[in-house]
């Protein structure tokens, strides 16, 4: 990680009540899927808020979603939270939350405030090895996921994993295609929102 980064991520506003500093490799060790495994893929996710006037002149709040591309092999053309995959050579999960958002956003963490329900979620597909034979292959993965503000500026996606972004209101959730594990966590999020 570059210089510049990692003090970015050291001076990061954090909330006592949340615990990023933990490390990644120890996570992986002491949290354990259903199975009494590692999780195959471990996963931080951001729940970004802006507040944004209606018609009434009032400020709603909304959050950030991100459409997969249609050509992702995991739900396609599906909305989620800003999230990736934790590295390993991320040395912490602060370090991989705070890149995440960057590379999906284009935006920059100025503060965690609030750590928000794990989701846990398998992945599944049908992989084919060099000899022409075909696998199901089934992964279990966990998403921790953070409220977090982020700098001003546009969204700027990465065409190759998202094809739209959208700050949705509560209301809208329904009209969106969302799995029901994200949307617990997205409504649980705005129950935070709200608590603020």
């Amino acid at each position: 990680m570059a210089m510049a980064a990692q003090k970015h991520v050291e001076s990061l506003s954090i909330d006592k009540s949340v615990n990023l500093q933990i490390l990644n490799y120890s996570f992986r060790e002491c949290q354990l899927s259903a199975s009494g495994r590692q999780y195959d893929k471990l996963v931080v996710g951001a729940a970004i808020f802006r507040h944004i006037p209606n018609l009434t002149s009032s400020k709603v709040p909304c959050i950030l979603l991100l459409k997969r591309a249609p050509h992702e092999p995991y739900f396609p053309n599906i909305f989620e939270l800003p999230s990736g995959k934790v590295d390993l050579d991320d040395p912490t999960l602060k370090h991989a939350l705070v890149r995440e958002v960057k590379e999906e956003t284009g935006l920059d963490i100025t503060k965690i405030s609030a750590q928000l329900s794990p989701m846990i979620y398998q992945t599944e597909k049908t992989i084919k090895s060099d000899a022409g034979t075909e696998a199901f292959v089934v992964k279990s993965a966990i998403q921790l996921n953070y409220v977090v503000s982020v700098s001003d500026g546009l969204v700027k996606l990465s065409v190759e994993e998202h094809s739209e972004s959208r700050w949705a209101t509560e209301e809208e959730l329904d009209e969106l295609d969302i799995t029901d594990e994200a949307k617990a966590i997205i409504r649980e999020a705005f129950q935070w929102s709200a608590s603020q």
